[in-house]
């Protein structure tokens, strides 16, 4: 009877071992592409300090920079200090989550409330973008990681093209009366 209850604590214990390595994996996952695709959004928005996508309290940071001109009149604060303020807020109410014992929950609520900004930057209206927030919280944090891939695909193909003429542009050779033309006019460099 002893050897069948060491086995069966073994491999309940080998059981939820495993069950902790998926579950960590699954957050290395989560944590890698969220960093990678806010990092993608504030470096095409120009946040200041992109990189602080990928450290846990720098996501506020940047989040907070998005209230910027899509929550608050823009250039009312200084974005920089909206990020700030975001850091430290979320960074008071995780540690008074460490005495009441509900960490992840108090880190994806502040989370979530940091990318209101950047969800509505997305869809244009603050009233979604608080429902996307509430999404993120039930989803645990996967929609976000969607909403911001999206985000950046806008965000690339806006500025991408852009910049795509800018360059075919200049690379173009103009004739006299051809200036006027758009570039994907037949004639435009053709010597008549």
């Amino acid at each position: 009877m002893g050897w069948e209850f060491i086995a069966l604590f073994f491999g309940a214990a080998a059981l939820g071992i495993f069950i902790l390595f998926i579950i960590f994996i699954i957050g290395l996952l989560k944590w890698l592409l969220q960093g990678y695709f806010l990092f993608r959004v504030s470096e095409i928005k120009d946040y200041h300090l992109p990189w602080l996508s990928f450290i846990p309290f720098g996501t506020f940071y940047i989040g907070g920079q998005a209230y910027d001109g899509n929550i608050l009149k823009k250039n009312s604060f200084d974005p920089k200090h909206l990020g700030l303020a975001f850091a430290i807020i979320g960074l008071v109410l995780y540690l008074m989550g460490l005495s009441i014992g509900d960490l992840v929950i108090t880190y994806l609520l502040m989370e979530s409330v940091a990318f209101i900004g950047i969800f509505t930057a997305y869809v244009k209206q603050p009233v979604i973008g608080v429902l996307l927030a509430l999404l993120n919280v039930v989803t645990a944090g996967i929609a976000a990681i969607v909403i911001l891939f999206l985000c950046s695909r806008k965000l690339r193909n806006e500025h991408g093209s852009d910049a795509f003429y800018q360059e075919e542009s200049t690379n173009t050779f103009h004739n006299n009366s051809s200036s006027d033309s758009h570039p994907n006019d037949p004639n435009l460099n053709r010597d008549i």
